[in-house]
């Protein structure tokens, strides 16, 4: 049990900020100039933190493997799933 809790702290923490990095890049527009004075001009990019969220509470409820493939799918996912929102609206 000691190993995988040594596992899971570093990877938890790492995924969780390479998801954040990501999120908020692609909330705030990429390197495309953003003409309006919003910090966020595409939110709904913030949903791949809802997904990487999903990742720990399967790690909570102690489904390791689950909780990996999610944490680190939580990007293609959001991904998959932001970008018609973001073409809506």
């Amino acid at each position: 049990m000691r190993a995988k809790k040594v596992t899971i702290t570093p990877h938890t923490v790492f995924s969780g900020i390479i998801a954040f990095l990501f999120s908020a890049f692609m909330a705030s527009g990429t390197i495309a100039e953003n003409y309006t004075e919003d910090t966020f001009v595409a939110p709904e990019f913030f949903l791949i933190l809802v997904f990487w969220l999903v990742g720990v509470l399967f790690l909570v409820f102690r489904k390791f493997h689950a909780s990996v493939k999610i944490m680190w799918l939580s990007i293609p996912i959001g991904m998959v799933i932001a970008f018609p929102i973001a073409t809506l609206l």
